[in-house]
């Protein structure tokens, strides 16, 4: 993946002499990471020293005395965009997104490309304001140059135009249409559903199912052929469940998609996962993590033994928050140690890490696959999913032995975790030497920055935390983060956040994702407690008591601070 086009002097320069935003010894840190995973440098100054990727962009537009715009495809106006040929933008990475009587605002990879400027200027008679934008988002915006596109982010989810999406249109074309449109509008998951009469494509966005488009039901046989074929699935089983994937190439932008085929009543449902090879998080912080426990996972990974596990329910991100937590663990320590996964199945693909996907067919689950990699000498273990108690206790010993597990578990809150790995049959002795943090997770839709504004804190929303047995523990907890002021009524002249609706966030006042955290360390008291085989309810009052911040109480400090609602966090925490 291309970095910035800046020398890594350049940047040390900005941030280290100019900014002292970090030291000269973060910097040869994160250097040295980005050479170990193969990313550009700023990526790594994100992740080593937690300069905010924003801040960091918006630094190096300001030392070149540009512009910066994170190009949303709501910023881009018609009118502007055609006023430059795609071949130039496709070749030199940019977008015109705005003009006024004598100027074009143009989004780019590299604002001090002269020879770019020169030749836009010549072709168009306006004199070019440069912007440096991220290149994903000049790659994403890029696809809006098929008029038909452009329309259908206009509509704002209204999606009918027989013209965008035709029944007449070959299955090729149809399936290149999807992607783009999944790419351009963020979707994670691509439904196609036949029913009786019609054919329904939903793309989920945000968390959230939008219909897309209905089509006569005949255009699904093709549609699904098209897939299956691209997906390396059997075309004549059509009675039982198939899984494969693909890759495809959309203006740059390479994305893998997880394909999954179920029969039904009225023929094959098929679902995709749409993964953007250049979307992984490697960051810790863009996951949402407040700065302690950033720093408190960090030091447990970096132990060379130990058990972690990530909890919460499908689709709260524990896989994202999972390759994350292994992409740090391979750039501080890959050179001296060998790091194995078993998963099911592979999402991302991380280098140099040896990665195993389960196989039913062979009888390979992670049971089995987690035995063969203890013969293959590692050193850190990630198991996709603790299921059952085999695959518990083979981890469990693993860990015990000298290895780093890493792992996800399916539970409602961090502190779950303990009594449902007793229920599988661990020994407490051996959990409690064995398991050193739990991590749960939810996902809730973010504040769109564009749209967002404040709001006083209803009467509603304050009985409602008042109303909660836990007031007072949320209460001494936002305090100890600072939210709220430490003396006198908490909420007095609090304010709250939401979104008008704007064309960036499609009118919904939301875009993007932004997560909520338990992080529950297993201190001598809690070891006491598994020992003593003490229920969940008093475990957790334990790990309230030395401090540990709830799912419900994270959310709480977010909404305060403008990066979701309250409302989203009553749906997604209790």
């Amino acid at each position: 993946m291309a970095g910035l086009p800046v020398s890594e002097q350049d940047l040390k320069t900005i941030l280290v002499d100019e900014l002292e935003v970090i030291t000269d010894d973060d910097f040869q840190q994160a250097r040295t990471m980005a050479r170990r995973l193969r990313v550009p440098i700023e990526r790594a100054l994100v992740e080593r020293t937690r300069v905010p990727h924003r801040f960091l962009l918006e630094q190096v537009a300001l030392a070149w005395n540009v512009g910066f715009i994170d190009l949303k495809t709501g910023d881009v106006d018609r009118d502007a965009m055609r006023l430059l040929p795609e071949d130039l933008c496709r070749a030199r990475t940019l977008m015109a997104f705005a003009r006024t009587t004598n100027d074009l605002h143009v989004a780019m990879e590299d604002p001090r490309d002269r020879k770019a400027i020169v030749e836009i200027e010549r072709k168009t008679g306006l004199r070019v304001v440069p912007f440096l934008a991220p290149t994903i988002s000049l790659q994403r915006a890029l696809l809006l140059y098929r008029s038909d596109l452009f329309e259908l982010m206009q509509s704002r989810g209204d999606v009918t135009a027989p013209q965008v999406f035709s029944p007449d249109m070959p299955a090729p074309e149809l399936v290149q249409r999807l992607l783009e449109f999944a790419v351009v509008s963020r979707a994670s998951d691509v439904h196609i559903e036949p029913f009786e009469i019609e054919m329904v494509v939903r793309y989920r966005i945000d968390g959230e199912l939008q219909e897309v488009v209905s089509l006569p039901v005949a255009a699904a046989g093709p549609l699904v052929t098209r897939l299956k074929v691209m997906a390396g699935m059997r075309l004549d089983e059509k009675r039982a469940p198939q899984d494969g994937r693909f890759e495809a190439q959309l203006s740059g932008i390479g994305i893998d998609l997880r394909v999954s085929s179920l029969p039904t009543l009225w023929g094959e449902k098929v679902v995709m996962r749409v993964l953007l090879r250049d979307g992984m998080v490697l960051d810790l912080q863009n996951l949402g993590l407040s700065q302690g426990d950033h720093q408190t996972l960090i030091g447990h990974i970096m132990k060379p033994f130990g058990m972690v596990l990530v909890t919460g329910p499908t689709g709260a991100g524990k896989t994202t928050s999972l390759y994350a937590l292994l992409m740090r663990v391979a750039a501080e320590r890959r050179s001296v140690v060998n790091i194995s996964t078993i998963e099911d199945p592979i999402e991302y693909t991380i280098p140099r890490v040896t990665q195993t996907s389960v196989n039913a067919a062979v009888g390979m689950d992670f049971a089995g696959g987690l035995r063969a990699l203890l013969r293959q000498d590692p050193d850190v273990i990630m198991v996709g999913e603790i299921r059952d108690r085999e695959t518990a206790e083979i981890g469990v010993r693993s860990a015990l032995v000298g290895r780093l597990l890493l792992s996800t578990l399916h539970t409602n809150d961090a502190t779950a975790a303990v009594p449902r790995l007793l229920d599988m049959g661990i020994e407490p002795f051996l959990l409690a030497s064995t398991l050193t943090v739990v991590m749960a997770q939810r996902l809730v839709r973010r504040l769109c920055t564009n749209c967002r504004e404040s709001i006083p804190m209803s009467d509603i929303v304050l009985r409602g935390l008042h109303d909660r047995s836990d007031f007072p523990a949320l209460v001494s907890a936002l305090r100890r983060r600072g939210t709220i002021s430490a003396i006198g009524d908490p909420f007095a002249n609090v304010s709250l956040y939401r979104g008008r609706g704007c064309p960036q966030c499609n009118g919904t006042g939301f875009r993007g994702r932004v997560g909520i955290f338990e992080l529950f360390e297993i201190t001598d008291l809690v070891r006491r407690m598994i020992m003593e085989r003490r229920d969940a309810a008093a475990i957790r009052d334990a790990a309230m008591g030395e401090g540990m911040i709830t799912l419900f109480q994270d959310g709480v400090a977010k909404a305060l601070l403008g990066d979701t609602t309250v409302e989203e966090i009553f749906k997604a925490a209790v």
